[in-house]
């Protein structure tokens, strides 16, 4: 009578397809309460910080007026998210408001309040209009407008390098627009702006982020709705010169939609 050895016996009870099912069952016990166990760790740690209430100290509201400097980027639709810049915001909201678009902008939409930055989304009931801000009974303006644009159908700035120590600003989609003003930011000193289709005037101011030149001028005619120059910047300095705010007007005295693209643009 012949017998099987050991190892025959094994390989005859234990098929290729048998040891598969085997593996693929014991991979399933073991895995199966494992992934459920971090499942409920990880709702408990969520549920755990959604509990924890943020504390937030008593009011201590800066002792220096707040100031609005610059607001980035000075156009967009509603929901888009505008960085307001400046001094003596707080380090926390407290009793303070907020005004974008000449709405008051409600607590979910700040993203984040600091003392010098505020970071906030445009409420949907905004509109094109002011940035103010009420801290302990004080208030900022900022000199600018938000514009509330829609791309497709706005006008559009473009700022071009044209060599190293030279710039253009083009108007494209800007049909009937007659006047305005841009206002740039520099490092270095000077920037000269020039127009060859209008009268120009500009001057210099700084704030606690930089130089900024603000450009207002009159065009001799309306323009159409094709690309056309209307500054020519001369920049012998280094770094970037960048659009900080823009405000465009036709013949009625409207304020027009626009929005830049590209905001910036690299000189030397």
């Amino acid at each position: 009578m012949q017998h099987n050895n050991v190892y025959e016996r094994i390989h005859n009870a234990l098929s290729w397809k048998r040891i598969i099912a085997f593996n693929a069952i014991l991979f399933l016990v073991t895995v199966i309460p494992l992934s459920v166990r971090l499942a409920q760790e990880d709702t408990e740690n969520r549920s755990s910080a959604a509990e924890s209430p943020v504390v937030i100290p008593p009011a201590a509201y800066p002792t220096t007026a707040p100031e609005i400097e610059r607001v980035t980027e000075w156009f967009g639709k509603k929901g888009d998210t505008v960085v307001i810049l400046g001094k003596s915001f707080g380090n926390y909201q407290w009793e303070s408001t907020l005004y974008i678009g000449n709405v008051e902008v409600n607590e979910s939409n700040i993203v984040r309040w600091s003392n010098n930055i505020l970071e906030v989304q445009i409420p949907e009931q905004a509109r094109t209009g002011k940035v103010w801000i009420v801290v302990n009974n004080r208030q900022a303006t900022w000199e600018g407008s938000l514009l509330l644009t829609d791309v497709s159908r706005s006008a559009q700035i473009i700022l071009a390098r044209t060599s190293d120590t030279s710039g253009t600003v083009s108007i494209r989609n800007g049909a009937g627009i007659v006047r305005g003003m841009i206002e740039i930011a520099h490092v270095s000193e000077p920037l000269v702006i020039s127009s060859n289709i209008g009268k120009i005037t500009s001057s210099l101011s700084v704030d606690s982020l930089g130089k900024k030149t603000k450009a207002e001028f009159v065009l001799d005619q309306p323009m159409g709705s094709a690309t056309s120059q209307i500054l020519t910047i001369e920049y012998p300095g280094i770094g970037v010169v960048e659009i900080l705010r823009a405000e465009l007007y036709d013949n009625a005295g409207r304020l027009v939609p626009v929005y830049a693209d590209p905001l910036g643009a690299k000189m030397n």
